[in-house]
């Protein structure tokens, strides 16, 4: 699909500069510079290398951005190389790893931006090599990134939040956020957007944020903690992938009436537990198109001059309604 959409934008433009050559000698000359220049041009991408630096790859989620930078590569014919810490959102590991990149001489860095500041210095340092950097799934908008790609997170989160607190809260009720790292420039947006819907419902109350890691299995035991310590909630809404785990809770200790869940991302569990009714929401982001735009907003730019612009991967709403329909990523 992509090589189409690029094979009908090269078409398009070739087709424009034969029209302003006018005339047939003139057409045969530049249909044989069109094609050296082409050649050449294609000899010389060959050789560009982009690096994209994810901060986890601890879920299927993850892999699907870097199956969408890898495909980027092989469609645009240039070398990607996806790499990831072995800590997930391990600040100083993943800025060593751009470092890294920076002295590898890479023509372009993707990177995920997570930390507000964090990234500032090895971005400057980037920036000073001639190295362009594309944050993409979570944004720094003051790190020096030349754009985004990715989720408008606070409106994902305000929509999440219209949804659950009027169409299944009914407009009342106490509701708590589960976050896998609150300190995530992302997550901050997301529990932003579910505080400013909750502003909308006078009998709407938010309890607390908890920090249910990055395991699924300690996750659990961190909403099990909280549900016993406020066992008034009536929703338990989430803000990141392993939202799967608010379900796996609600399954388990069988409280569907009385709880009610929602979360982010098209896990395989958590489309699942939106299909029998143990959770009513999950918002989809299309982690591929993150990953697949960052390489070739990289490549535009590089090889083609093209102005960096920011690029919105979308909020897909899925309930039981359109469920069937969805695909996990």
């Amino acid at each position: 699909m992509f090589k189409k959409i690029l094979s009908i934008l090269c078409c398009a433009v070739l087709s424009i500069s034969l029209t302003a050559c006018g005339g047939n000698d003139s057409l045969e000359k530049t249909d044989t510079e069109s094609t050296n220049s082409s050649e050449s041009e294609n000899k010389e991408n060959s050789n560009m290398k982009i690096a994209v630096v994810l901060h986890a790859m601890n879920s299927s989620f993850y892999t699907k951005m870097a199956d969408g930078a890898k495909q980027a590569g092989a469609d645009l014919g240039i070398t990607v190389d996806v790499t990831s810490p072995t800590t997930a959102s391990n600040l100083s590991e993943q800025v060593s790893m751009l470092e890294s990149c920076v002295t590898a001489g890479y023509n372009g860095i993707a990177t995920v931006t997570w930390d507000v500041s964090g990234f500032n210095s090895v971005i400057k340092k980037a920036e000073d090599a001639g190295i362009p950097v594309v944050a993409f799934n979570m944004d720094a908008e003051d790190s020096g990134r030349k754009a985004f790609v990715g989720q408008e997170h606070e409106d994902a989160g305000y929509q999440l939040g219209k949804y659950m607190f009027g169409e299944v809260m009914n407009g009342e009720g106490k509701y708590m956020i589960a976050s896998c790292a609150p300190a995530d420039t992302a997550l901050i947006a997301r529990e932003a957007g579910i505080k400013r819907a909750a502003e909308e419902f006078s009998d709407i109350e938010y309890i607390s944020t908890i920090d249910i890691g990055t395991d699924l299995t300690g996750a659990y035991g961190v909403i099990e903690s909280a549900y016993l310590a406020h066992p008034d909630v009536k929703a338990i809404l989430g803000v990141d992938v392993f939202s799967e785990a608010i379900g796996n809770f609600i399954s388990a200790y069988k409280i569907s009436d009385e709880v009610k869940g929602a979360g982010f991302d098209l896990t395989e569990g958590t489309l699942k537990h939106i299909a029998n009714k143990d959770m009513q929401l999950t918002v989809g982001q299309n982690p591929y198109l993150q990953g697949y735009y960052s390489v070739t907003e990289l490549y535009m730019n590089l090889a083609h001059d093209a102005q960096f612009i920011n690029i919105g991967t979308g909020a897909q709403m899925v309930t039981i309604d359109n469920v069937s329909d969805v695909e996990p990523e």
